[in-house]
């Protein structure tokens, strides 16, 4: 069928084909399960103020709501400063291990952990089919006697039987953490502009673009087919003007961020260049007004959710406001 326009003066036909209506599974979103004024996660954010502004305060208030959510079963750490901030952190109980410097290796160090988490879990799911299979083909004696051979001696190296092909009274496999699920994990790096960790990590380009892909799983569960991992970085300054320890966040980074959170700054540096990354995908006028409520008050912020669920919920102010635009915010139909 075809369709006659007249745009601006041409006269353009267009033409519908029946080519490209498959579409592909979107059920895979690699998401965690998240309430609806959340962050979504896992997540890229990136948390922008001078000394004492508020940072790490306001980066816990939310951890605090993410821990209450159940949402995150492992916590990492990069900075130098964790025992002189332990106030802001004590209640993640993040285990010594997992609080690296910010040494050139540290992100690798992370990600090696979380392939260690997908390895685990591969293996507890691998023998939690096995036992209910076991459970399933041993009902009854009749069917032990009955089993393959390759069944039975499978089942005896498990333990589930013993040598004379008696079941044993090996449990069911458990999981090792109270949710059943793949490792739900968050890292926090603080502190750290101008480190190795930031110079010179070779997992850093991997960290930013593949987040939610790290530790792909070999099955999917439920909508996740990897373990993913959210980021929060720390900074006190966003984009830098030059090399050393005054570069700023990375431009990786700063491309695949999908929350920003920025204070007070008696510099407009910091927001001028975030008009001028942002301005391209949203209304530099938008930005501007949200920014003029948002931030008066020394430790206020305001945070631009560049992936929101609702268009008219992309900016809030102190986390736990909401700034909306135009007719579109009053008609909004998402729940409030």
């Amino acid at each position: 069928m075809c369709y006659i326009y007249n745009m601006e003066g041409m006269k353009v036909t267009t033409k519908k084909i029946k080519e490209f209506k498959k579409v592909p599974d979107t059920s895979i979103t690699n998401e965690y399960a998240t309430s609806e004024n959340s962050l979504r996660a896992p997540g890229l954010t990136l948390v922008i103020g001078t000394r004492n502004t508020g940072k790490s305060y306001t980066t816990a208030k939310i951890l605090h709501q993410a821990k209450d959510d159940k949402l995150y079963d492992r916590f990492f750490m990069i900075t130098p400063t964790y025992d002189s901030n332990r106030r802001y952190w004590d209640f993640l109980d993040i285990d010594e291990e997992d609080v690296h410097y910010p040494t050139h290796d540290a992100i690798d160090k992370i990600i090696a952990s979380l392939e260690e988490e997908r390895d685990e879990w591969t293996s507890f799911v691998m023998s939690k089919k096995l036992y209910e299979d076991f459970k399933s083909k041993t009902k009854n004696a009749k069917n032990i006697h009955n089993m393959d051979l390759l069944d039975l001696n499978t089942f005896i190296d498990l333990g589930f039987l013993d040598e004379e092909g008696n079941p044993t009274d090996v449990p069911a496999p458990m999981w090792k953490r109270d949710i059943e699920r793949p490792c739900q994990s968050c890292l926090i790096c603080d502190d750290i502009l101008g480190s190795s960790a930031l110079k010179n990590a070779p997992g850093l380009t991997k960290l930013a673009i593949q987040n939610r892909h790290i530790a792909p799983l070999q099955e999917p569960f439920g909508a996740r087919a990897a373990l993913g991992v959210s980021c929060y970085f720390l900074s006190q300054c966003y984009k830098g003007g030059g090399g050393g320890n005054t570069g700023g966040i990375p431009r990786g980074l700063r491309e695949n961020a999908t929350n920003l959170i920025f204070f007070r700054n008696k510099s407009e540096n910091v927001f001028k260049a975030i008009i001028e990354e942002l301005g391209g995908a949203l209304a530099e006028e938008e930005i501007k007004a949200a920014y003029k409520y948002c931030v008066v008050e020394k430790h206020d912020n305001m945070m631009i959710d560049l992936f929101p669920r609702c268009e008219t919920k992309r900016y809030r102010k102190n986390l736990n406001e909401f700034v909306m635009f135009g007719e579109a915010a009053a008609n909004c139909k998402c729940k409030k």
